[in-house]
């Protein structure tokens, strides 16, 4: 419990920062337009970089303590790997020069958020937080408090395929075509909740996807890359939406552009490029993924079958003879 309280805070504190550390370095003066000034343009957020730290920490206190309890069968390392990396790449969303510049720049601003839905989100469900703290903790939290809240109505309905599909297209549509998205550039904390919502959809759009807790539902892999396949026509209408728009769609990009020889208008069609291609992209992977996934379900499950035939046939001749 000490664990899950641990992670759950420390994530809650890396995506629930103060706005003044998710606000843009854009919005408080004149943005880098040299290379070396962009490339330095990181800020330092103190309690940002603690809850990084912490979540970091937790996960990798839990995963000693498993290998140290079983050492034939210790904590996959990829699922670590896959952790730490989505840490990184919340990191690299709201610390880095990605986030200095996407106050300016709506290509920018895109690639923040490719990071949180489409890199860190599906690292999240990868590095599989819930079955590590199953095995981290003890038997009496693990049967009294993690395995029902597992396997509770509330995390049951959230981890539906089809509702963490509706979540992620609605957050993703709903933001670009509402006055969040305009709100949020000109409102730190605004910005703070549009982050927290952009996550957390991803997250429960990618959780019954990849990760391999114990979920009420049991998702045949086939049905995992249907799911999957049918993400990629609302996020591609999407861009092919902002790319196709005639007009700015957010009035806060008006003039920011200019100090980088570009106007809102390109700058806005460069940013659904982005999301197409790098969208697409990102679904196309762990759809390789789940295609590999399933072929290899359906070896296994040809040689049971094959087991079971070749179990029975034995059985008739030992009857025959």
């Amino acid at each position: 419990m000490r664990f899950a309280r641990v992670t759950l805070a420390a994530l809650a504190l890396a995506v629930l920062a103060p706005a003044g550390a998710l606000a843009h370095g854009a919005a408080q003066g004149r943005p880098p337009t040299d290379p070396l000034g962009i490339a330095l343009a990181w800020h330092l957020d103190v309690s940002l970089i603690l809850g990084l730290a912490a979540a970091a920490a937790a996960y990798l206190s839990a995963a000693r303590s498993v290998g140290a309890a079983h050492r034939a069968n210790p904590w996959p390392r990829r699922r670590t790997v896959a952790y730490l990396a989505a840490l990184a790449a919340v990191g690299l969303a709201l610390l880095s020069p990605v986030d200095t510049l996407s106050d300016d720049l709506l290509s920018v601003h895109m690639v923040q958020h490719l990071l949180l839905v489409s890199v860190a989100a599906p690292l999240f469900a990868l590095s599989g937080i819930g079955t590590l703290a199953l095995r981290a903790s003890s038997a009496d939290v693990r049967d009294r408090y993690l395995l029902p809240f597992l396997h509770s109505r509330l995390v049951s309905a959230l981890t539906f395929p089809v509702v963490g599909g509706v979540a992620f297209a609605g957050v993703m549509w709903g933001s670009h075509f509402s006055t969040l998205y305009n709100a949020a550039l000109l409102d730190g904390r605004v910005h703070a909740l549009e982050h927290l919502l952009y996550l957390a959809a991803a997250c429960l759009f990618w959780w019954p996807l990849l990760s391999p807790d114990p979920l009420r539902w049991r998702i045949h892999p086939g049905g995992k890359l249907v799911a999957l396949l049918a993400q990629m026509p609302p996020m591609s209408f999407l861009a092919v939406t902002i790319i196709g728009a005639s007009a700015p769609l957010y009035a806060a990009y008006l003039g920011r552009t200019d100090a980088f020889g570009i106007d809102a208008l390109s700058d806005q069609r460069i940013a659904g490029s982005l999301m197409w291609l790098t969208g697409d992209l990102a679904f196309l992977i762990p759809g390789a993924a789940l295609l590999l996934a399933l072929v290899r379900h359906e070896e296994a499950e040809a040689k049971r079958v094959d087991a079971r035939l070749d179990r029975e046939r034995r059985a008739l001749s030992r009857k025959e003879s």
